[in-house]
């Protein structure tokens, strides 16, 4: 390495530590932790106090949803346990960017210059908080080969959705992925209002309804636990279906929270989509980069979606090119993490045959794109569309989260459908969400298909049942509250 670069690594290094209390109180300060804190914590805590677990602890998210902060508070929760040297946070950004290098070239000043000797030699605990790693292609290698000579180093590395996905079978037996999503209703209440869950809500709820199929008992279970939420956040939140609209329209990203205005929330969040577009996307992506220009007429039309969107509809935007390339762009708006899709229930050749079903990471997100080409309102019609948004969103966690109570979800390509089909523990459970009066039409054509009682996430204030047709009605604020 030439002498004047190595000066100029030496010195960003000295000056990154020397600014790392002030950096780190500008994200930090007045904040509560997210719940994927709790685990960041529980793995560097079991790390500093040497007992064995993951030395790789991988945060992929969707830009935006709070990664640096929550790096930034592990930094506050261990400084005190660690030498001023042996805690760094490095952003592959700012190096690639601003610095022309590499994570490679930095982390050999770090360990030459700062530590002053081999990380084979290292005694003391160290840990390197990564950010934003998709900026840098050989990260992994990086990461590997310190993991490789040093016992004595935790690397917490976030990075967009697309770092998950693309790892190495080696890498991933060593480490940890805690993925970060936007906020749920439960992280939303907390960070905005200073709300704590109740405890084990969300588990009792899950059970009450996914571990369970007896329609009286999960209407006992929920009326318990709805009028125990009603006490805790009536007295703090009056009036909870305007929060709940808040949290759908406004709040599915922390940094949006002490913003008061909903135009400036809608156009930061139309601003970090177009950064995810051209910048994320184009990073680990490139065959998409003739096409970038498309990107948000597509996401356009998803947003105004009530149902499937298929493939012709939006080649209409794309002039000349091919299913394919459509496909293309609908991967890597998924991969990074902007949306997430479910397929059509019935055999391999009709899923084959069918589009699938397209929803957002956070209805925040479909309340962005539509505001930005005039369409957003908070009348029933878009409230309900946010809502079924939430409801996928939750579903989805569950069945990364609890895979025994959620297999699968699916949508069902005939009008009048309900909104999702689920496979709970080898059953199929009918869902529909609605804002509005209760519709529960969709549940009664599905009911003959339904091996268990069947869901409506409607406007209700409590839970009540329709024992004639196995239906149980969930308050749409009780229902978000479970993941």
């Amino acid at each position: 390495m030439e002498q004047i670069k190595e000066d100029l690594l030496l010195g960003f290094l000295t000056n990154q530590i020397a600014l790392l209390p002030s950096l780190s109180s500008q994200y930090t300060l007045g904040n509560y932790s997210r719940i994927s804190f709790l685990k960041i914590k529980s793995l560097a805590d079991s790390f500093i106090q040497n007992k064995e677990g993951e030395r790789i602890i991988l945060m992929p998210g969707l830009r935006g949803v709070g990664k640096t902060t929550l790096l930034f508070q592990l930094y506050e929760h261990i400084k005190a346990n660690l030498g001023r040297n042996n805690l760094i946070y490095l952003s592959c950004d700012i190096i690639n960017k601003q610095l022309n290098s590499s994570l490679q070239e930095v982390l050999e000043i770090y360990e030459n210059k700062i530590l002053g000797k081999p990380v084979e030699s290292l005694t003391e605990k160290t840990v390197i908080l990564i950010d934003e790693a998709h900026y840098d292609e050989n990260w992994q290698a990086v990461v590997k080969g310190i993991y490789d000579r040093s016992k004595n180093i935790l690397m917490v590395v976030s990075g967009s959705c697309s770092i998950a996905i693309e790892i190495s079978p080696d890498l991933t037996r060593r480490m940890h992925t805690e993925r970060i999503h936007p906020l749920n209703f439960i992280e939303y209440l907390l960070l905005k209002k200073g709300i704590f869950p109740i405890k084990d809500m969300a588990s009792k709820i899950r059970e009450a309804l996914f571990n369970n199929d007896d329609l009286d008992y999960a209407l006992k279970e929920l009326s318990l636990i709805n009028e125990e939420v009603i006490r805790k956040l009536r007295t703090k939140i009056p009036n909870l279906e305007i929060e709940l609209e808040n949290f759908l329209s406004m709040g599915g990203f922390p940094f949006t929270l002490r913003i008061q205005k909903e135009e400036i929330i809608l156009g930061k969040i139309v601003s970090v989509l177009d950064k995810v577009i051209y910048q994320d996307i184009i990073t680990f992506y490139p065959s998409c980069r003739g096409v970038l220009e498309k990107i948000f007429p597509i996401l356009h039309v998803m947003a105004e979606a009530s149902d499937k969107v298929n493939y012709e509809s939006l080649l209409r935007f794309i002039p000349g090119s091919s299913k394919s390339i459509v496909s293309e762009v609908l991967d890597a708006l998924e991969k990074a993490g902007v949306i997430g899709d479910i397929g059509v229930e019935g055999s391999a050749a009709k899923i084959a045959r069918n589009s699938s079903k397209f929803y957002f990471a956070s209805p925040t997100i479909r309340a962005a794109l539509l505001w930005m080409i005039g369409k957003f309102s908070r009348d029933s019609k878009i409230l309900g569309l946010l809502l079924e948004n939430a409801v996928f969103n939750t579903l989805k966690k569950i069945k990364i989260y609890n895979p025994n109570l959620i297999q699968e979800i699916y949508y069902t390509d005939s009008p009048g459908e309900p909104d999702f089909k689920v496979l709970n523990a080898g059953k199929i459970m009918i869902i529909e969400a609605g804002w509005g009066d209760k519709r529960i039409s969709q549940l009664k054509k599905s009911k003959s298909q339904n091996d268990k009682f069947s869901v409506m996430v409607s406007n209700t204030k409590s839970p009540s049942i329709d024992k004639a047709n196995n239906i149980i009605f969930v308050p749409k604020e009780l229902f978000l509250l479970m993941a």
